[in-house]
């Protein structure tokens, strides 16, 4: 009946590290224990010597941030090369992990950033010939311009590389536009590889790059925000909201939470809205992680948009979605074009209609319809939609009461309770894909 949305949802790896455990009863308990769900896979260094992994698939990086200062990489106090980097990751990684080849990142504050190149170069080539084959070798695309980071990854493609991962943009997260076309530009370049993105996982990145069809990407600053700035999250539909922990002695003003960092840490006495105490903290971190994920999982799923139709029709048989002529259907159009992944006509004759469905003119509304009818097409419309959309998707309805009423399954309504000049009004507001909420 339509065009089903089948690409699978982006990966979200969280970032795991040296000291990632709460102690509980005198037991060193890993964090992730404290975690709604686990995320996908999880990302760690080197640099961090971990003594206890989490089962999930790990990417292995080489620690780049840790020396990023230093003239040449060096990891606990050696020089680091690609035979030292896989004996270190031998250690740790298991079989069908990803071993992130060793590189230096390009900041051009620190000097000259030809010997940084050469390095990344040399790396790449020597970490996929040593590579055993029962892991994944990783690249990381550098560059200071966009031309530079693209004709680098075309270079690491030809040198065999199907896992590549993009650095260098969590420093400049705040240039949105920027990083989020770089990253378009690569994928559509190189569409069959593993595309990671390093360091950007704000639920509005993650928009983006499910959308864009990445593959995966990671981050920490909720673990940053957590233990520097005491910062504890809440989520509303998909929107992280800061609160900010009491310190002990203070009165606690952030709202209490039922995830699952907080409600097994409450039974152990432990706050994890009060700032300080390294189990509180961690404990929070769990808490904003999981913020984090439900984010993730309502801006990642599909939006599909459900217009109802109207009167106003041309006279002649065309595509579903060129029949309404009215100016209330050609702005919910063009709404449900800007926010939606894919979009249904709702109509009174023949139910969940595809919009490229060529239809012939017809006059039937759901005025026309007695309670009975009403029922038989809201269920028709249900089983319709059962086959038409995701079954994680979220459902947004551009319809009346009479349309609205008779639907039985979870949807959203932002034109409930607008007269007909309001919704005009409301959709003129949203009209630029600029100003809503995720926009470039």
């Amino acid at each position: 009946m339509s065009k089903l949305l089948t690409k699978c949802m982006s990966q979200y790896y969280g970032v795991v590290g040296k000291r990632d455990y709460i102690i509980l009863n005198g037991q060193r308990i890993p964090y992730w224990e404290f975690l709604d769900e686990l995320p996908s896979g999880w990302l760690s260094s080197l640099a961090y010597q971990l003594e206890v992994l989490p089962n999930e698939l790990i990417i292995w990086d080489c620690g780049a941030w840790s020396y990023r200062t230093e003239e040449a990489p060096v990891l606990f106090g050696k020089p680091l090369t690609s035979q030292i980097a896989l004996e270190l990751y031998l250690q740790k990684a298991r079989h069908g992990d990803i071993l992130i080849a060793p590189d230096h990142m390009l900041i051009e504050s620190l000097g000259e950033l030809s010997p940084r190149r050469k390095f990344n170069r040399i790396s790449a080539q020597e970490f996929i010939s040593i590579c055993p084959d029962k892991f994944h070798p990783m690249a990381v695309v550098h560059g200071v311009s966009l031309d530079e980071k693209l004709s680098y990854a075309e270079w690491v493609y030809d040198l065999g590389y199907k896992y590549i991962s993009l650095g260098g943009l969590a420093g400049r997260a705040t240039v949105k536009r920027e990083n989020i076309e770089f990253v378009c530009e690569v994928r559509e370049q190189f569409p069959d590889v593993w595309l990671h993105v390093l360091g950007l996982s704000s639920p509005d990145y993650a928009y983006h790059w499910q959308r864009i069809g990445i593959d995966s990407f990671d981050g920490s600053s909720h673990f940053k925000k957590a233990f520097t700035a005491g910062i504890f999250f809440t989520e509303d539909k998909g929107q992280l909201i800061k609160h900010q922990a009491s310190r002990p002695g203070e009165e606690i003003i952030c709202p209490l939470c039922d995830c699952r960092a907080c409600s097994v840490l409450r039974e152990h006495e432990i706050d994890t809205r009060t700032y300080g105490i390294s189990a509180n903290n961690m404990g929070r971190a769990a808490h904003n992680q999981n913020m984090l994920m439900r984010a993730h999982k309502w801006v990642m799923s599909p939006i599909i948009v459900l217009v109802s139709c109207v009167g106003e029709k041309a006279s002649i048989p065309m595509p579903a979605k060129d029949l309404y002529r009215s100016t209330w259907f050609r702005k919910a159009r063009r709404y449900a074009e800007s926010i939606g992944d894919d979009w249904f006509i709702l109509s009174a004759k023949h139910g969940l209609l595809d919009k490229d469905k060529i239809i012939e003119p017809y006059n039937q509304t759901m005025n026309d319809k007695c309670k009975n009818e009403r029922m038989a097409w809201g269920n028709l419309v249900s089983l319709q939609l059962r086959d038409a959309a995701p079954h994680n998707a979220r459902i947004v309805v551009l319809a009346g009461k009479h349309y609205r009423g008779f639907l039985d399954f979870q949807y959203e309504a932002p034109l409930r309770g607008l007269g007909i000049g309001q919704q005009l009004q409301w959709f003129d507001e949203q009209a630029e894909y600029k100003q809503l909420r995720f926009a470039i």
